[in-house]
């Protein structure tokens, strides 16, 4: 009696306490050295902390309130703890729509859990050995608390079978969604360098065979430098290539992002007449 008296408290402590939203900033630091400016010479969006529900309308109000300034951004630097399942795949597929850039570093902070989807959603992913790390995804817990037994597997399935084929999409390996998958939320498995690198590479494979055909890009080539990244290393070709996809992309990533922008809007509108 004593034990489920102190389960219950524990779950009364975790319905009750406010989480906090993600923090979303633009920034000048690098995530990889902590210091100002040295990515592309440009912002990058800063998401960080905990992710939960009503993040991702707050991410379209920042990017709303100056669309110029988004699009001059050179990505996403994420430094998450994970969260919420449904919200952060809401912001994987922003990432993922808009063809954004992705970037995880020891000087800004880990990227773990649901964080993880967003990371893998970018065309343009970089982030150091031991700073990815994964486990079995989970919902916010103010989802689950006005359902029975039944009602909280048959959702919490459907959330995780729908997030496992979501990353098949993606064409993340098999071994690393597996897992993923078998690890309890309180259980991380951290990506080596290998698993990062080669593993799920620099981009998915789609936007890297994009950039082949329509761009140029000579993987030989590419690896050589990167393998060789001094000082005297000429990356300007490699820029170019990455300048092209965007360019490409562009149309695209601006129809999603204001086809977002519109509904979220409507939506407002509606809830706000009831």
């Amino acid at each position: 009696m004593k034990r489920l008296l102190s389960m219950l408290g524990f779950l009364a402590i975790m319905l009750s306490t406010s989480a906090k939203a993600l923090d979303i900033s633009y920034s000048n630091i690098n995530p990889f050295n902590g210091e100002n400016g040295e990515i592309g010479k440009a912002e990058t969006l800063l998401l960080k902390g905990e992710i939960t529900p009503g993040d991702y309308e707050h991410l379209l109000k920042v990017i709303r309130s100056d669309q110029v300034r988004f699009w001059k951004s050179v990505g996403f630097v994420l430094s998450s703890p994970g969260g919420d399942l449904q919200e952060a795949m809401k912001i994987a597929r922003l990432v993922k729509g808009t063809y954004s850039r992705a970037f995880v570093g020891s000087a800004t902070g880990n990227c773990v859990s649901a964080c993880f989807f967003i990371y893998v959603s970018a065309v343009h992913r970089l982030a150091v050995s031991g700073s990815i790390g994964i486990h079995r995804p989970y919902l916010h817990p103010q989802k689950m608390v006005s359902l029975s037994a039944y009602e909280a597997e048959k959702f919490q399935n459907n959330v995780l079978r729908q997030a496992r084929s979501y990353l098949e999409n993606l064409d993340v390996p098999t071994g690393l969604v597996d897992k993923m998958f078998q690890r309890a939320s309180t259980e991380v498995y951290w990506l080596s360098s290998d698993e990062i690198d080669e593993q799920l590479g620099i981009r998915p494979p789609w936007y890297e065979q994009f950039l082949i055909a329509r761009c140029g890009l000579n993987k030989s080539i590419e690896r050589k430098k990167l393998s060789n990244n001094t000082n005297e290393t000429n990356f300007d070709d490699m820029a170019e290539v990455e300048n092209c996809g965007s360019r490409l992309s562009m149309p695209e990533a601006t129809a999603f992002l204001s086809s977002e922008l519109k509904s979220t809007s409507q939506k407002k509108a509606i809830t706000s007449k009831k």
